[in-house]
């Protein structure tokens, strides 16, 4: 009897856990004016925007740590409070203007171009409360490297997408990478790379190498490779993902930031972590439109999932 009342209460307190995933995500919105061949248009951007409306979308409750500047319009303030993304009056800063990047998708490689950056978060921001996890993932090194010793000390779940830490922008804003320390980095629990932005990192030009290496420092490894597979090291483990679903997307702005939402609220909630980035694979993979439009709804990913979780190798 009284087995069968605790796993009653456990299995009521894990769903009460469910319900209650709580994500805070650091890192700059920005503006983004996207050109394809003559067609433009600007759309709301940055990780806390993509992360952040998918992860709400499957149920997440999101606060975010950014900087928004003077000339943030009104109706992305509009979006942001109509998409439950919660920000903080400290984050709208009155002599700065909001980060923008010009970003030609027409061009085989995207070629992104810095316009403004906005003031750089502060130490005082990291105001945490009733938190499950927290994504840290700057855009234009906005997150400051004498902020790790805070963001090492973190106590709830951290996951990190370095893409900002590794970005450099010449005299003209255009974007390139620049070589970082392993150790320059924050340790958190999660860390997600893809295999170019790996090579900024180690002179070894051999991406699983690498990834081993990062596996000494955090506890679950996730790269990205640009045909949509990916590796996970967890445990002394090494599993490959396939995913299916390769199509050359002409618009991949925000795919990353949309991978890194789904795993990180699906790994919270509790769910098997094979299944967690399969999940994340599939609904990164299957958007069509431009811009943020990319998630105005998720849409039918279960089969995919399914196709990509039933299909991962162990290779070491």
């Amino acid at each position: 009897m009284y087995e069968n009342i605790f796993h009653i209460y456990n299995n009521i307190k894990r769903i009460i856990t469910i319900l209650r995933v709580n994500i805070g995500i650091i890192g700059h919105i920005s503006i983004d004016n996207i050109i394809d061949n003559d067609y433009s248009f600007n759309s709301i951007g940055g990780p806390p925007c993509y992360s952040g409306l998918v992860s709400q979308l499957l149920g997440a409750k999101i606060n975010i740590i950014t900087k928004i500047g003077k000339d943030f319009p009104n109706s992305y303030f509009k979006w942001l409070n109509q998409n439950k993304l919660n920000y903080s009056n400290n984050d709208v800063v009155k002599n700065k203007k909001t980060t923008q990047f010009q970003i030609n998708i027409s061009k085989q490689n995207k070629q992104m171009k810095l316009i403004n950056k906005c003031e750089n978060i502060k130490l005082n921001q990291f105001q945490f409360k009733n938190l499950n996890g927290i994504l840290i993932s700057p855009i234009v090194n906005e997150i400051p490297i004498n902020l790790n010793i805070k963001i090492n000390s973190i106590s709830e779940i951290t996951m990190l997408d370095p893409q900002g830490y590794i970005r450099k922008f010449n005299k003209n804003g255009l974007c390139n990478q620049k070589n970082i320390k392993i150790y320059d980095l924050p340790k958190t629990n999660i860390i997600k790379i893809s295999e170019q932005e790996s090579y900024s990192i180690s002179k070894i030009n051999n991406f699983k190498l690498i990834l081993k290496l990062l596996a000494k420092k955090y506890q679950i490894v996730l790269g990205t490779l640009e045909n949509n597979n990916a590796y996970l090291l967890n445990e002394n483990k090494i599993f490959f993902i396939r995913n299916p679903n390769y199509n050359k997307l002409k618009d991949r702005i925000g795919l990353g930031d949309i991978f890194n939402g789904v795993f990180l609220t699906m790994f919270l909630k509790g769910e098997n972590i094979l299944w967690s980035i399969s999940m994340a694979m599939a609904i990164a993979s299957s958007r069509k439109e431009h811009g943020i439009n990319k998630i105005n709804k998720i849409g039918k990913y279960k089969e995919l999932t399914d196709n990509i979780y039933n299909n991962i190798k162990k290779i070491e």
